[in-house]
């Protein structure tokens, strides 16, 4: 195989989902601050973390506009859902004409902001050796996030009922999954109650004497 075609065949964009309404949030979750960083600025640092990831999408709302400029300082696309009451998957396939046909899909919800570097890099590493197989994050009871969509997954998002989501997709091919187990414990934390975004803050409290102390 040429390096060519090799790379070609590895490609990978990511594509995060913030078009939902955050009611129980009380304002939309990318904009929260977890330290110092908005959930938007917290995924993206992440993402630019690795050469691996070619293209970086964003779907959101038509009003978002500090979500738009965000992303715009960082060279991603942004796509509007207008009717984001239809779910996740409604995102993806506004997404869809903006990825490469031959792409993979990296998939992150915005309300899994805490996800750890290494687990990414772990994730994409595992994907990199089977690119074929749908890529999935586990801590052996449960699957997590972000996970990896090969292209041959792309006409599934446009035929599965919308109410379904993303995850029938897994439930539809489960001998073409790789299950990458993590202890990474925010792989399967959604940030999407009050309690849940007052656990994160109060385990960045607990981090923060043991980072100040290798610093």
């Amino acid at each position: 195989m040429l390096y060519n075609d090799r790379m070609k065949k590895n490609d990978l964009t990511s594509l995060v989902l913030l078009a939902g309404n955050s009611t129980r949030m009380g304002r939309p979750k990318q904009h929260l601050l977890l330290g110092n960083q908005t959930f938007l600025q917290l995924i993206i640092s992440k993402l630019e973390a690795f050469a691996e990831i070619t293209r970086m999408l964003f779907v959101g709302q038509a009003g978002d506009t500090d979500g738009q400029n965000e992303v715009a300082k960082h060279n991603g696309i942004w796509v509007s859902n207008p009717m984001p009451e239809q779910g996740p998957l409604s995102s993806i396939r506004l997404a869809l004409p903006a990825i490469a046909e031959d792409s993979a899909i990296l998939l992150w919800p915005v309300d899994h902001p805490m996800i750890g570097k290494e687990t990414v890099r772990r994730i994409i590493s595992e994907w990199q050796k089977q690119p074929e197989m749908i890529t999935v994050p586990s801590d052996g009871k449960k699957r997590g996030h972000p996970v990896i969509f090969p292209a041959w997954c792309r006409p599934l998002f446009k035929e599965i009922p919308l109410t379904d989501g993303a995850r029938s997709i897994l439930q539809m091919n489960p001998q073409r999954i790789n299950h990458v187990l993590s202890d990474d414990f925010w792989i399967t934390r959604n940030l999407n109650t009050p309690e849940a975004f007052s656990e994160a803050e109060n385990w960045l409290k607990l981090q923060a004497p043991a980072r100040q102390s290798a610093e």
